[in-house]
């Protein structure tokens, strides 16, 4: 036994007795390896001895758990240490250790007072009657101190959970792309302690499970960099292999959350076990987000250092959170999820991009008045490293942040106007234009280029239009007016894009003071099955437009039919492979001087062009209904479809016998039963005519 230091007897004032007990904690040290070591047996066979321990606790190897004793038993012998600033310190980071590897905060008091109980009967063993007490009113104050440091440090890693889904709530809020989200929503996960790796994917056509955005250094370089590659196991969800039995396959196949407490002692996670150990890996979650109907459309994957750190009560009910919200989230999107694209395929784009791999090609735009090329529209393509070919916006787009949109519309907005300034001194005077994606509307960033680009190249701002891309949000917000009145000052042109692709369209049409707009090509896809409907959109597109003082532009435009209809239909301007194909801007001199537009307004020559044509003429009976007189007029107006009807033989035929009926008919008057029988067969008839020139089935 140490030497009795009899602190009852000399001792007078308080430095006197916190001197003593100094020598009192010193006194001791010799005799505290073996009651510590005894104590740590005895503590962890108790602890072991109760269902929720020993469930923590036996997700660790034997390994982990001999680490765990050494912890305890220097944490101990530091309980009869001179307490030092570092102490407080050092209780936190135990209390956080105790978090991340799943214990309840409410455990650490039960098994406190556990640890209180089994000291107090070595006390009694070891420590001298006279000083006993001293030594036991000194430990109590020091545990109630680490308990309630433990206890700080224990709710630091909560806070950290909060804070994580803070910052992803504000990413829904505010993010412009489906890569932004993602990314916003690793990067919070990322900065939460314990959580070492963390990916989103889906799986591919093979149901391989291709990961589309990810964070942790060790985790890509160890792992997504040589998936493939010899003792490095992809991973699949379906569950007919070894490789989609673990978290991620049954979560994917189950629509539900999937949890891996410990790498060590789950034998689904075999496959990866080796490689998760020198990662640094001891447990994983697998979170599907769901759509609208329980569909699952996106995989998450969040990995821990710590055995157990997903399975408590807390971290579940944040990941039941994290995965409803993300559901909401990602529902937005749901058009904008583009084909799986692996996370190595993400990051050649980037690359390409940042590294010269841009190039625009240059699709003319052709004024239908004078049938010449007013302005050719910059598209963006990346060309492979290889030298085969371009990646289409379609692939790259998608898998863009912010950061990216922005330097794929800088890069591109300065080789456009140097394109146009090549194409001026070769004699060929037309605008150029590029496109701007929503996110323009409340970023400064892309003003400030369209400024300093213009200024440092001199060039004239009404030669450039810049092309407002559909989203499927409508930015109303002052910062929008603000930034819209700065682009406006700028001298540029501004068109919408893809007017009639969605609600939002119509809205920004009625919002925005736009130069021009473009009628979206997807309203012509269905001109095979039903061209009344798609031609009507046209018209009626292009006079709402023309009414508010906007320039119309057809897109889609890549047969003379369609280019023909555009022309009757009175829309200003055309585009499509119908005119050309995009070309490399060294090609479009020399396309320009070649290209002539013959299309005669009056006379069509396509089915398309007529169809137009009789809508137009359909549109200007309505408006004679209420005077007789000017039937005969109506009947004279119909003269282009009598002209084609003689230009192509079609004398006798059924298109012929209907157009005598119609004629016939009007003379009941518009709005007669027989009349309205002859339009309605007329129609089925154009109809036809429409889909056999497109070489479409008419049964």
């Amino acid at each position: 036994m140490y030497e009795n230091l009899n602190m009852s007897a000399g001792a007078s004032g308080a430095s006197a007795e916190r001197a003593a007990l100094r020598a009192l904690l010193r006194g001791i040290q010799p005799e505290l390896h073996q009651v510590v070591e005894a104590f740590t047996t005895q503590f962890y066979d108790e602890l072991l001895r109760q269902p929720r321990f020993a469930r923590v606790l036996n997700l660790l190897s034997a390994e982990e758990f001999a680490r765990l004793r050494k912890s305890q038993e220097r944490h101990l012998r530091s309980l009869f240490a001179e307490r030092s600033d570092a102490a407080q310190h050092v209780a936190r980071h135990v209390g956080r250790v105790h978090a991340l590897i799943g214990i309840e905060a409410s455990w650490l008091v039960e098994a406190y007072g556990l640890y209180f109980r089994l000291l107090i009967a070595h006390f009694a063993q070891w420590v001298d009657p006279t000083e006993r007490a001293a030594l036991l009113t000194y430990f109590v104050t020091r545990m109630q101190e680490e308990l309630q440091w433990q206890i700080e440090g224990h709710e630091d890693i909560g806070a950290q959970l909060d804070a994580a889904l803070a910052r992803i709530d504000a990413a829904i809020l505010t993010s412009h792309t489906l890569s932004d989200l993602l990314r916003a929503v690793l990067a919070a996960l990322e900065n939460v302690e314990g959580v070492v790796a963390g990916t989103l994917g889906r799986p591919d056509a093979h149901g391989v499970l291709q990961f589309e955005q990810a964070f942790g250094a060790r985790f890509k370089s160890l792992y997504l960099d040589r998936i493939g590659s010899p003792g490095v196991a992809a991973v699949m969800v379906r569950g007919d292999t070894v490789q989609g039995l673990g978290a991620s396959g049954r979560a994917w196949r189950s629509r539900t959350v999937q949890y891996t407490a410990s790498y060590s002692t789950d034998p689904a996670i075999l496959p990866w076990r080796e490689l998760a150990q020198e990662i640094g890996i001891r447990s994983a979650v697998s979170i599907p987000i769901l759509d609208a109907f329980g569909q699952p459309i996106l995989l998450m994957d969040l990995f821990s250092g710590y055995p157990g750190f997903f399975t408590n009560s807390a971290r579940k009910v944040f990941i039941e959170h994290l995965q409803k919200v993300l559901g909401l989230a990602f529902g937005r999107y749901g058009s904008a999820l583009s084909d799986v694209v692996p996370y190595a395929r993400r990051q050649v784009y980037v690359e390409l991009l940042d590294h010269g791999g841009l190039q625009m090609l240059y699709q003319p735009v052709v004024c239908l008045h004078s049938g010449k090329a007013v302005k050719f529209e910059a598209l963006a393509r990346l060309r492979r490293r290889d030298g085969t070919g371009v990646i289409s916006p379609a692939e790259f787009l998608p898998t863009f942040g912010a950061q990216e949109m922005l330097r794929l519309f800088s890069l591109g907005l300065e080789q456009a106007i140097q394109a146009r300034q090549r194409w001026a001194g070769q004699g060929v005077d037309v605008d150029v234009s590029v496109n701007l994606p929503p996110m323009a509307l409340s970023d400064v960033r892309y003003v400030e280029q369209v400024e300093r680009v213009l200024q440092r190249h001199a060039f004239e701002p009404r030669r450039l239009t810049l092309e407002l891309l559909e989203t499927g949000d409508l930015d109303v917000s002052e910062r929008r007016d603000m930034l819209l009145a700065r682009l406006r000052a700028t001298g540029v042109r501004l068109a919408e894009d893809d007017l009639g692709s969605g609600y939002s369209s119509l809205l920004r049409l009625d919002n925005f003071a736009f130069d021009e707009v473009k009628i979206d090509q997807g309203l012509l896809g269905g001109v095979g099955k039903a061209p009344h409907r798609a031609l009507d959109f046209i018209h009626h597109l292009t006079r709402l437009a023309h009414d508010l003082g906007s320039e119309v532009v057809v897109e889609g435009l890549e047969s003379p039919g369609l280019l023909e209809a555009a022309v009757i239909l009175q829309a200003d301007a055309g585009q499509g492979y119908g005119i050309a194909r995009p070309m490399h801007a060294a090609e479009v001199a020399a396309w320009v001087r070649g290209f002539r537009l013959d299309i005669d307004r009056d006379h069509p020559r396509t089915a398309l062009g007529v169809y137009a044509a009789h809508l137009l003429w359909e549109n200007r009976l309505d408006t004679m209904t209420s005077w007789p007189d000017a039937l005969p007029l109506a009947t004279r107006a119909t003269s282009a479809l009598h002209h084609y009807i003689q230009i192509q033989g079609l004398e006798g035929s059924a298109l012929h016998q209907t157009y005598l009926r119609l004629i016939g008919a009007l003379q009941a008057g518009a709005d007669s039963a027989e009349f309205r029988s002859a339009q309605a067969d007329m129609r089925r008839q154009l109809d036809q005519l429409v889909q056999a020139e497109l070489g479409l089935r008419t049964g």
